[in-house]
């Protein structure tokens, strides 16, 4: 092979893999079931799009080996095909927030309607002793991997469950990012009722790849 036909080989299936992550829905997908397993169903209720087009992309995805499925049952529950998947979507993410104005202004607007704290990562909490992770994603999630010593409360079930969660802690709630807004209600709820709650805007993944650095 020629340097040139090498050349264009490569970047060409580089670019051919790169127009896999252009579709919207396909970047939510691989947002959501990098948390872990889901079935069709719960992808097209999750990303509010139907379930005969969440089959779709999930099938291009899949043919690409950027997710990968397995059956439970009579159902079958697709995730990620390696960490990297979500990482090279991550690194688009950031490259976005980095030059898009659009994005940056979004993103400003929703924290300053929030009135509360977060932080992007761990790196920017201290050390402390009276600080809690509270992990506010569905059950499953958790089960597939979570902040060490994290508690688990899903949003949905913290009213019920307030209780169970001390008053004289600072609680770091986090779910599945940056643009996951579950934390976002926890915090908003725990204020409220007079706890000291933050957000933490890291995911899982981003957590565990920090600490192999």
């Amino acid at each position: 092979m020629e340097k040139r036909e090498f050349k264009d080989t490569i970047y060409n299936e580089i670019s051919r893999i790169s127009k896999i992550f252009s579709n919207p829905n396909r970047l939510e997908i691989i947002d959501l079931i990098a948390n872990g397993p889901k079935s069709v169903e719960e992808i097209a209720m999750e990303t509010g799009i139907s379930v005969a087009n969440a089959s779709q992309h999930l099938q291009i995805l899949k043919k690409e080996r950027l997710v990968k499925s397995h059956r439970k049952g009579n159902r079958i529950f697709y995730v990620i095909f390696s960490t990297e998947v979500y990482l090279a979507a991550k690194s688009m993410r950031d490259l976005a927030m980095h030059i898009s104005p659009y994005m940056k202004i979004a993103l400003e607007e929703f924290r300053n309607t929030s009135g509360y704290q977060t932080a992007y990562s761990l790196d920017q909490l201290s050390n402390r002793d009276d600080m809690i992770f509270l992990d506010v994603r569905p059950l499953d999630e958790y089960d597939s991997g979570h902040i060490p010593s994290a508690m688990s409360i899903p949003v949905k079930d913290l009213e019920s469950k307030i209780h169970e969660i001390p008053k004289d802690k600072l609680i770091v709630a986090y779910c599945r990012g940056i643009f996951c807004t579950y934390a976002d209600e926890a915090v908003k709820f725990l204020n409220k009722n007079g706890y000291n709650a933050m957000k933490l805007e890291q995911n899982v993944i981003e957590y565990l790849e920090e600490q192999t650095i």
